[in-house]
């Protein structure tokens, strides 16, 4: 493990596992068009985004009025008019900034969070990317520890599960007691509830830690999972970080992120409480390569679960 002011130092003593690693067949999610590719959601955006942007301008702010607006302007001009459509047009904000890319013209001026601030209203903010990179780790081997009719009934590698399975598998592991050095309890799943400011947050966990050295003061540990094809977004571990401090006020939080990788090796993450997602830093990280038995590996494969 290591901390906040040597993440950045530390020479990676392995590489991130590719596609090309995969130590199974991973069915992968089909992936969405990159954003500049997207003939009816790009041109939209780069309308708002030329519009509202000024030099300087560390923020650019639109609403859901300004997106149709937008859509009757780029309509206004298409050779297509039928294929633009502003029937939902919240729709346009949540493809380019949780399904696409981008595009170019906006990433070149720093700007790569598209995020909610309220009701009906978004802002572009400028952080120096949009993604969280996975830190290079060496990795700690551990052994599965998930009980047999959990076991069986889940695919035979970490890289073939999604994001409830991983949180399972973590979980029998105790791998989040090994990462904080605390006793960690499962207090939510797949959390989804409004946040003054920002709109609605989803969460895949909320954990709560104790340590036994202190009072029993819960620590709470807002959770973002990722299966193997997915990526981490900065705007989702904000979200989830206002929503802890908006619901749970007053108690220490730690936020976390779990990841696996092409090769099964599970990551977990610790991120700064910041204010704005472009604050956002990883301060400590760890990989963990969890070793299921030759005799769960077994009877994972004479259960034969379809995929799921």
């Amino acid at each position: 493990m290591t901390d906040e002011t040597d993440l950045d130092a530390t020479a990676p003593k392995r590489r991130r596992a590719a596609k090309q690693d995969a130590v199974t067949a991973v069915r992968a999610k089909s992936l969405q068009s990159h954003g500049k590719n997207s003939k009816v959601y790009v041109p939209v955006i780069l309308k708002l985004f030329r519009d509202r942007w000024r030099p300087g301008a560390a923020t650019v702010v639109f609403s859901l009025d300004d997106v149709r607006t937008a859509v009757e302007a780029v309509r206004a001009v298409s050779d297509n008019p039928d294929a633009i459509s502003a029937r939902n047009a919240a729709d346009v904000v949540y493809r380019m900034r949780s399904r696409t890319v981008l595009p170019d013209e906006i990433l070149s001026k720093g700007f790569h969070v598209l995020r909610a601030i309220g009701r009906g209203l978004y802002q572009f903010e400028k952080a120096s990317s949009g993604i969280m990179e996975v830190p290079v780790c060496e990795l700690t081997p551990a052994i599965d520890q998930t009980p047999m009719p959990v076991r069986r009934l889940l695919p035979e590698t970490m890289a073939e599960m999604d994001e409830q399975a991983l949180l399972s598998v973590v979980g029998y592991c105790q791998l989040l007691d090994h990462f904080t050095g605390m006793k960690i309890y499962r207090l939510r799943s797949h959390v989804r509830k409004s946040v003054p400011g920002i709109g609605q947050a989803e969460l895949d966990a909320i954990d709560v830690g104790i340590s036994t050295a202190d009072d029993d003061v819960p620590v709470v540990f807002p959770i973002e999972a990722k299966a193997v094809s997915d990526e981490l977004n900065r705007v989702q571990i904000y979200n989830m970080i206002q929503y802890t401090a908006h619901y749970f006020p007053g108690l220490k939080v730690r936020p976390l992120a779990l990841k696996v990788d092409y090769q099964s090796a599970v990551h977990i993450m610790e991120f700064n409480v910041a204010s704005r997602p472009g604050d956002l830093r990883i301060v400590r990280s760890a990989s963990y390569a969890i070793n299921t038995s030759e005799a769960q590996i077994a009877m994972i494969r004479a259960t034969n679960v379809p995929k799921q």
